[in-house]
């Protein structure tokens, strides 16, 4: 019943209001993860609070914002491998170390029986440190064995706070300053709404130490090509974000304004599914002169039903997730836009509401290429049975679905409206941009255990 989990989110702060910003870091991510939260501070050696659900429900904010430590680091989780558990929320810490990771290390298996990668991250680290290397060159020589996408925050127990990206650029990670306040961030929009201002994008490969000092330390290792998840400009990031310089907000348009010229459909109104699809919409509104209708209304009080740890939850949320405006589409042609199909049953069930409301036709337009292959970088489907458009064509697809017709982007497409031609598109192509070739079917026995 799901469609896709996001990535999680990490948030770091360097400064004398620092638990506060991380804490205010955390909900403005909250879009990342809403499964479990925390955060890991400086106070006589290293201590973290976290807990299961929503910021405000993981965190207690009276007992959080009296914490005084000027170096912290944060975490929102959805769990990409392990489960929904309070042992394996993070940040994940030792008395050495606290680890707040965004992404999946494809190859954490092959170095013992770990239950999740952060977990991994944090004994490799710690092994090596333990056997004299600074961590800085602990790190590179993490980054030298892992294969994968990371983006994540660290903090050891001498208030040195580190932000590392892996070379292929997967991930996003931002730099910046609120006051006197140093920050990272999984998305430039946090930092810009807690009224700071942006410094930089982390590099593909690079790594970012802020000393207790203040005093920044920044090492590259080499990176031969950038692959950014093509679905963080697509959906996973707010719009208001810009990644590597490029406006989230408007690459949404761009995908619209694309699927409008190329894949017209005879309507009355434009429908978008809230809340990414809304900029897709509108774009597609632009284009075609179509107007749009905000016809279907997400119900406040629903979580994102594609972060739910389990079918059962999903399920519920689904079923309450929406409700349709009768009057708006009652003997209308729609064309509904959704920013991506995955496995399929919410748009079903979209459309049989639609149908039901008097709807007259229904065509469905995707402003993203079909998805017919699992990944392995951080994006929670990797088993390619789940997968509608795994084996079929849009026309069995949109018999399956209910609609009249469906068209998706093609990839160059997407790369066209997004305007970046290096982006990781495995999950469209089944090409994957890692160091090695594993197994799809060793790896899906890996990640669906």
């Amino acid at each position: 019943m799901m469609k896709i989990k996001e990535h999680c989110g990490i948030f770091a702060t360097i400064g004398d209001r620092s638990v506060k910003y991380t804490y205010e870091g955390l909900k403005l991510l909250q879009h990342r993860g809403q499964e479990s939260a925390g955060i890991s501070y400086t106070e006589g050696g290293i201590k973290t609070v976290k807990g299961l659900g929503l910021v405000e429900e993981a965190l207690n904010e009276s007992e959080v914002l009296q914490i005084r430590s000027k170096f912290s680091i944060g975490h929102v989780r959805y769990s990409t491998t392990g489960k929904t558990t309070l042992q394996e929320a993070q940040p994940l810490n030792n008395d050495k170390l606290s680890i707040a990771f965004n992404g999946t290390i494809t190859n954490y298996f092959e170095f013992g029986n770990y239950k999740t990668d952060t977990e991994f991250i944090l004994d490799f680290l710690s092994k090596e440190i333990k056997e004299g290397k600074d961590i800085v060159d602990a790190v590179k020589h993490f980054m030298d064995i892992a294969d994968g996408a990371y983006s994540m925050v660290i903090l050891d127990d001498k208030n040195r706070v580190l932000a590392v990206r892996d070379p292929k650029g997967f991930r996003p990670l931002v730099m910046g300053k609120i006051d006197e306040n140093m920050v990272f961030s999984s998305e430039d929009s946090a930092i810009k709404q807690l009224g700071g201002k942006i410094i930089k994008d982390i590099l593909p490969g690079e790594i970012v130490l802020v000393n207790p000092d203040g005093k920044l330390l920044s090492e590259k290792v080499p990176s031969t090509s950038f692959h950014t998840c093509a679905f963080e400009y697509i959906y996973f990031s707010r719009a208001d974000s810009k990644i590597d310089g490029i406006s989230v907000y408007m690459a949404r348009i761009r995908l619209g304004e694309i699927l409008a010229r190329n894949h017209p459909a005879k309507a009355d109104i434009v429908v978008p599914i809230p809340e990414s699809s809304r900029p897709i919409a509108i774009g597609y509104s632009r284009e075609s002169n179509i107007p749009l209708e905000e016809a279907l209304i997400r119900t406040i009080v629903s979580k994102r039903s594609f972060i739910m740890p389990t079918n059962d939850k999903r399920k519920s949320v689904l079923e309450e997730k929406f409700g349709i405006v009768e009057d708006a589409v009652r003997d209308k042609r729609i064309v509904i836009i959704d920013d991506s199909i995955v496995r399929g049953n919410t748009m079903k069930r979209i459309i049989t509401l639609l149908r039901n409301s008097g709807a007259k036709e229904i065509h469905v337009r995707v402003g993203s290429p079909m998805i017919r292959y699992p990944c392995y970088m951080g994006i929670d489907f990797p088993n390619r049975k789940e997968l509608i458009a795994s084996d079929k064509k849009e026309e069995e697809i949109s018999k399956i679905l209910g609609a009249d017709s469906i068209e998706y982007l093609t990839v160059k497409e997407m790369k066209e409206a997004i305007g970046k031609e290096s982006l990781c598109s495995a999950c469209f192509t089944g090409i994957y941009p890692l160091k090695r070739n594993y197994s799809l079917q060793i790896m899906e026995n890996v990640f669906n255990r």
